[in-house]
């Protein structure tokens, strides 16, 4: 069989031509595909970036400092994070544009990292300080508690001083008894037979009205006190009387007198009388026999 061979050439060119127009096209698709994909990524990664950037600048709208020179560092890191925010925003996502926004973000975080050190160490120094404050406070309250507490018991004392009885006047006279009966007056040891002892009680309105019981000691020139009563306790003390007495008072002023014998010989020299509330000694006296 003869084939013409200009007819086989054309043939030949023509399918040539189908093929590199097919090739052309899958290639053409295929790099149309790619810059899709690469187009989509890029402005994937443009959105990530300026959500960073909006974190960045969010984050420091939560910080606060009282140190002047860290608070314009903050102001100045938030403008340059809002400026390439907005700067991002106009521009078109391409791979030279987004390097350059990616090393802007590693920028801000390296001076984040620095400003929120320097803010720690001024929130630990402002602790600090406040904690020094809070202890001086404290201590001046504590010097003011116990000068109060001091002031407090001052008055609670004076109070009780002011509602206290007092008594004046202490006088120690010394009896005879005669034969009528009569009792005289003397300064001799070798006749003498009982103790009148008497005191004025003083007016004091503060004073709880009701019964008030004195005790009286009498201690002669022996050391040994004169009509042993024996020993009355208050608390951790006690007390060896010659007489006590009991009266209901009533705010008023008056004059109490209490007769006490002697069981034994009087002694020549001094015989000192005391008159007790109690355990609290009001006043005394003393009277001397010949």
């Amino acid at each position: 069989m003869i084939v013409n061979t200009q007819v086989f050439n054309y043939r030949f060119t023509i399918g040539t031509l189908i093929i590199a127009i097919i090739a052309l096209a899958i290639y053409g698709f295929s790099n149309y595909s790619e810059l899709e994909a690469d187009r989509d990524y890029l402005v994937h990664e443009k959105k990530l970036l300026q959500k960073e950037l909006n974190r960045f600048i969010n984050s420091y709208d939560e910080i606060s400092s009282t140190n002047t020179i860290l608070k314009s560092q903050f102001e100045n890191a938030k403008l340059s994070a809002q400026n390439a925010y907005d700067s991002l925003g106009i521009l078109k996502a391409n791979v030279s544009t987004l390097a350059r926004y990616k090393a802007k973000l590693m920028l801000l975080e390296k001076q984040n990292e620095i400003l929120q050190s320097n803010s720690n160490k001024d929130v630990i120094d402002d602790l600090e300080k406040e904690n020094g404050d809070i202890a001086e406070a404290l201590s001046k309250q504590k010097a003011l508690n116990e000068m109060l507490e001091k002031e407090n018991r001052s008055l609670a004392e004076t109070v009780e001083k002011g509602t206290l009885l007092f008594a004046n006047s202490f006088e120690a006279k010394v009896f005879r008894t005669k034969k009528s009966g009569e009792k005289v007056q003397t300064n001799k040891f070798n006749n003498a037979e009982t103790f009148e002892v008497c005191f004025v009680l003083g007016e004091n309105p503060l004073a709880a009205k009701g019964e008030k019981k004195f005790y009286i000691q009498i201690v002669g020139p022996d050391n040994n006190v004169v009509n042993d009563k024996g020993a009355v306790n208050f608390g951790e003390s006690s007390l060896i009387y010659s007489s006590s007495i009991a009266i209901e008072y009533n705010n008023v002023s008056e004059e109490i007198c209490a007769n006490i014998p002697n069981n034994e010989s009087f002694n020549k020299g001094v015989y000192y009388v005391s008159v007790f509330e109690n355990e609290r000694k009001l006043g005394s006296t003393q009277i001397e026999l010949n």
